[in-house]
């Protein structure tokens, strides 16, 4: 058995699938007006020129690309002068013993009263 309202409203669905709906000269003319209104003058702007960085900004994606690179950077600055033990643990198993480098030197001159004026 059928629903009758099931199949009104299939016929109301077919009926709204074969118009199409064109709209009015007169809404499209104004579409067309706040349009034009909004946009720049294409023949009086110029192209601006952009320099290396700046297409090389966009290359990459613009700020927070640069930003997540930067930060990215950082931090593996950080763990390459003061790695956590577990990095120190896997090098140890990987390659037999660390090397460790003391890239700052000695920083106990640095400290001393000798550098503190007053």
């Amino acid at each position: 058995m059928t629903n009758r309202d099931d199949d009104m409203i299939d016929d109301l669905f077919g009926l709204a699938q074969s118009q199409t709906p064109t709209p009015s000269d007169d809404l499209m003319a104004r579409i067309l007006a706040d349009a034009a209104a909004v946009q720049p003058s294409v023949a009086s702007a110029s192209p601006p020129q952009a320099g290396f960085v700046q297409s090389l900004m966009d290359l990459i994606g613009g700020w927070p690309s640069v930003g997540g690179l930067a930060m990215a950077g950082v931090a593996g600055m950080w763990v390459g002068f003061a790695p956590p033990t577990v990095v120190s643990d896997w090098t140890a198993e990987l390659v037999g013993t660390p090397v460790t480098i003391d890239m700052l030197g000695s920083t106990d001159s640095y400290f001393s009263e000798s550098m503190i004026d007053g």
